[in-house]
């Protein structure tokens, strides 16, 4: 499933929800304030090639709430 970033347009809260494809935008709630009103965020994602990498992925701040 993949990982839908948000901004909440009446609180300001950026937060990260993992969810279905097909679940709908109308399922998606604020979790500071319960509201539907959304700004979908462009995601960003970190891929690590070659040997001897230490770098590792990070986990979105927000953490993960939700999902269908």
């Amino acid at each position: 499933m993949p990982i839908y970033e948000y901004d909440c347009m009446k609180c300001s809260e950026r937060f990260s929800v993992l969810k279905s494809i097909t679940s709908g935008k109308n399922e998606t709630k604020c979790p500071q304030c319960g509201s539907d009103d959304l700004k979908k965020r462009m995601s960003s994602f970190c891929c690590s090639t070659g040997s001897g990498s230490s770098h590792s992925p990070s986990v979105p701040s927000g953490g993960f709430s939700g999902g269908g």
